[in-house]
């Protein structure tokens, strides 16, 4: 998959292109049924299958004192879109300029420079000053310049509304099971290990502690996961949020891996996938009694993980 930063990477680069523009955070089940229709298109007019999307987030621009948190960082979307199977990626910058851009601009220096011959949206997307470039929008200057535009229907599964919004909702509430069957993939969260007090390790539990991640990251408790490091996926048992039994106010994330020998690995990064939510932090009134539950939160998580291949 070729990834360009900026059109100009692009031009030449195919003959024709069959796009999608959006932010896809998350790249979930609405995204992908939009990427279906792009490959599908794109393979019966012989064309490149094309997402634009943009870096950094919109929102981070448009509402910098907000707390905004992604479902995606752009390495780990690029990595799923390539799985997906798509040809090419622009990541097209956004600034407070480019939002206030006419979103005729967009057309001439974006989409006709790349050849796009049929142009795939959602239903809700706009961009440009005061929002203008909708999908109405983009049919007319279609019709004027010669590409057909598609406005993808909301996708909903049993009744629950598929989108960015609604998933991260769920995963601060920490129902993750219902996000990953929004996302169809399990959330995870990546970051570099840093060293903690060390109470894991004098307890018999040595856990690898997450520095703050840029995705968003479930709500408190105790979750079986999988863990991500050096190539391989180990099971493991992590803790999300106030250590209560040690008076510990710092939410942290901390993950104890299963059957692991990797060695020292403060400072590198891991990624860790949150499978299901097990139960909510405790305070528990001895550290014997901490230990014993810690036991029974990871025979709880192997035995999730098992019916979870």
């Amino acid at each position: 998959m070729r990834v360009a930063r900026g059109a100009a990477e692009l031009r030449g680069a195919f003959g024709c292109a069959v796009a999608t523009v959006g932010n896809f955070d998350g790249v979930h089940r609405g995204h992908r049924e939009i990427l279906q229709r792009v490959k599908g298109a794109a393979g019966r007019t012989g064309c490149a299958s094309l997402l634009i999307t943009f870096e950094p987030h919109p929102a981070s621009v448009l509402y910098p004192t907000r707390d905004i948190s992604l479902l995606t960082r752009t390495e780990k979307k690029l990595a799923i879109l390539e799985e997906l199977g798509l040809d090419a990626v622009l990541l097209q910058e956004f600034s407070l300029k480019f939002a206030q851009q006419d979103p005729r601009d967009f057309v001439s220096e974006v989409l006709l420079p790349l050849n796009v011959r049929e142009l795939y949206v959602g239903h809700d997307f706009a961009f440009g000053r005061g929002r203008a470039g909708d999908a109405a929008f983009l049919m007319k200057e279609g019709e004027r310049f010669g590409f057909s535009v598609f406005e993808v229907a909301q996708v909903s599964l049993e009744g629950d509304r598929v989108g960015s919004s609604r998933i991260r909702s769920l995963i601060v509430k920490g129902e993750v099971e219902q996000a990953a069957r929004l996302l169809a993939r399990h959330h995870s969260v990546t970051g570099p290990v840093v060293k903690g007090a060390g109470r894991g390790a004098q307890i018999g539990y040595p856990t690898c502690n997450l520095d703050e991640p840029e995705e968003t990251v479930p709500g408190p408790g105790v979750y079986a996961t999988r863990t991500l490091w050096n190539g391989r996926w180990y099971g493991s048992a992590t803790h999300v949020g106030i250590v209560p039994t040690f008076n510990i106010d710092q939410p942290s994330i901390e993950s104890f891996l299963f059957d692991f020998d990797g060695g020292d690995i403060h400072g590198h990064t891991i990624e860790v996938a949150f499978v299901k939510k097990l139960r909510d932090t405790v305070k528990y009134g001895s550290v014997e009694a901490l230990v014993r539950q810690i036991k029974a939160d990871c025979e709880a998580a192997r035995e999730t993980l098992k019916e979870r291949p």
